[in-house]
């Protein structure tokens, strides 16, 4: 090599070592730029060598330094256990979100709760039983008995509207996910692109798609496949989102099952079921479809029970008064039917037993005392609304028979009223005659109007006798009445089990979330030491190739001078 060759070489020396580290500094200009962006994963520039021809003394020192690469510092493996990890996190926090709602909802230990209003209501009927005539006693049953029905229309209206807030949630979350994976699917695109023009120009976008990752996991739990050219194909389960380029999208299909609308997530261009397993998205449709639809069947189940329960007491005593015509609340779709069989059509069972009616007089006489057979023994025909109907018709004064849309009506001659006692068969609590709670679940339930028009009809008595309470009393334990509607249990029992098992649910939520918050902060401060930006390590770092810069600058100085001289000494 020349001395003008080498002289050349030198110039390129110390200008690529200006480039170089010109280059560095702004790399770790932008890694403080970004020093706040959650999505940025810091770069280092690497350095190389060039190598260059031989001097005239025969050595080779090469013809400066060049940026071979900028490195992404990205952890693929600790990045997918990241959103593994805010996958279970937000799914455990969404679920005890919601049911720490349902529990603010039933309000326990308020003072004003279900559990509160059942103990006053049944209380109030053990008042009665003392003394059955006490027209403001009879009163406070009736204030109690609407202030329980309203506590459970209240509780089971807002499960019903927390479900309907759920779809809403659903639907939000899916179009937000949707234009997610719409953007993961143009970036593929870009990065593509952007790699094949020189390296490091695609970071950027690398960045945002792996903080769009990051988002999508929080509503849905993905696994990605990352592709030698720089896409990420993105699977739900083991069908894919993301491929290369191509977004399949999401949607809703609104549909009502077990009479409850509910907002389902699909794949847009099939409409294929999407496996959700965690996240947001997950966790909302388990809340939705396990926890909500269950709490509104048990509450269903619940207010079932006490009006089946509370209505046998009932239709079994008489009040202060009897009735001179009764109609039925609850109607057949069959009246030829047995009353125990489907095609009946009743909400509330009846069984094979008997009951009695009595007739009196304007003076309180008895006239009249029969008793009705409600055979369902299976045995022969059994008995059927239009065959009980029949059977009380037979009885000299009273007129019986079903109405058009199939209620029995029974009518006493004039100047008598009818009362019934002691049924065994259920049949008139599940009829509908001479109860106290008209309705069939927690939507429905209600005082029976007839005996919120004249408190007098409120059953204390189970013998008719002035001043007899016995039947009150029976009123009064039908809060702690194994009942067949709830598996054994009393009304009192289920609920406050049904309160106590939402109480550890949501007790046992908390230590998940608690436990997947702990593994993400773990998991995200080992992402930040791996790709996380210092700004202690960025001002060494500038320090250094600040004067990297300045010794370079420096040695050109120095060139140019031998160089003047080289030329002054051959001119």
């Amino acid at each position: 090599m020349t001395t003008v060759a080498v002289m050349g070489a030198s110039f390129q020396i110390g200008r690529s070592a200006l480039a170089a580290y010109q280059a560095a500094i702004a790399a770790a200009g932008q890694n403080i730029a970004n020093v706040g962006n959650p999505d940025y994963a810091r770069q280092t520039a690497r350095l190389a060598a060039l190598h260059g021809g031989l001097t005239p003394a025969g050595v080779s020192p090469g013809t400066g330094v060049e940026i071979s690469a900028l490195r992404r510092h990205v952890d693929e493996a600790l990045e997918a256990r990241l959103r593994w990890t805010m996958s279970q996190q937000r799914g455990a926090a969404t679920r005890y979100d919601q049911l720490s709602q349902v529990e603010s909802l039933y309000n326990e230990l308020s003072g004003q709760d279900l559990s509160t209003r059942l103990t006053e209501l049944f209380g109030r009927f053990a008042s009665l039983q003392t003394n059955p005539a006490d027209g403001a006693a009879r009163d406070t049953v009736l204030g109690a008995a609407q202030t329980l029905v309203r506590e459970l229309q209240r509780q089971r209206s807002g499960v019903r509207a927390q479900i309907d807030s759920l779809n809403a949630e659903v639907q939000s979350h899916v179009e937000r996910a949707n234009a997610i994976v719409g953007q993961i699917a143009t970036l593929n695109g870009q990065i593509v692109a952007a790699a094949a023009r020189g390296a490091g120009g695609d970071s950027a976008l690398r960045d945002r798609r792996d903080g769009l990752l990051r988002s999508l996991a929080e509503l849905v739990d993905i696994t990605t496949r990352p592709q030698d050219n720089g896409v990420v194909n993105v699977y739900i389960g083991s069908e894919p989102i993301v491929e290369y380029s191509r977004s399949r999208g999401l949607a809703v299909q609104r549909s009502i099952r077990d009479g409850v609308e509910r907002t389902d997530v699909r794949f847009a261009d099939n409409g294929g079921r999407v496996l959700l397993t965690d996240g947001r998205l997950a966790a909302l449709v388990q809340v939705r479809d396990g926890d909500l639809v269950s709490q509104l069947g048990k509450l269903d189940q619940l207010a079932r029970a006490l009006i089946y329960e509370v209505n046998r007491a009932h239709s079994s005593g008489c009040g202060l008064v009897g009735y001179t015509a009764i109609t039925g609340t609850y109607p057949v779709s069959d009246r030829d039917a047995a009353l125990n069989t489907p095609a009946a059509g009743l909400a509330f069972p009846v069984q094979n037993g008997t009951f009695r009616v009595v007739l009196r007089d304007a003076n309180g006489v008895q006239t009249t005392t029969r008793l009705i057979e409600v055979d369902l023994d299976g045995l022969g025909a059994d008995t059927s609304l239009s065959t009980l109907a029949q059977s009380l018709n037979a009885i000299d004064g009273l007129t019986a028979g079903v109405t058009v849309d199939g209620r029995l009506q029974v009518r006493a001659d004039a100047g008598l009223e009818l009362t019934f006692h002691d049924d065994t068969s259920g049949a008139l609590a599940a009829l509908g005659v001479g109860t106290f709670f008209d309705g069939v679940d927690a939507a429905t339930i209600e005082v029976n109007p007839a005996v919120l028009a004249d408190r007098r009809l409120i059953a204390t008595s189970r013998s008719g006798a002035p001043g007899d309470g016995s039947n009150a009393g029976l009123l009064a334990n039908a809060g702690s009445t194994a009942s067949a509607l709830l598996g054994g249990h009393g009304v009192q029992d289920f609920h406050d089990a049904l309160t106590h098992a939402l109480a550890v649910q949501i007790a046992a939520l908390q230590d998940q979330a608690d436990a997947a918050d702990a593994i993400h902060a773990s998991l995200y401060a080992q992402r930040e030491a791996v790709s996380g930006v210092s700004l202690d390590e960025e001002a060494v770092n500038l320090t250094m190739f600040e004067r990297a810069f300045q010794g370079a600058s420096r040695y050109l100085s120095v060139v140019q001078n031998l160089s003047q001289e080289l030329l002054t000494i051959a001119g």
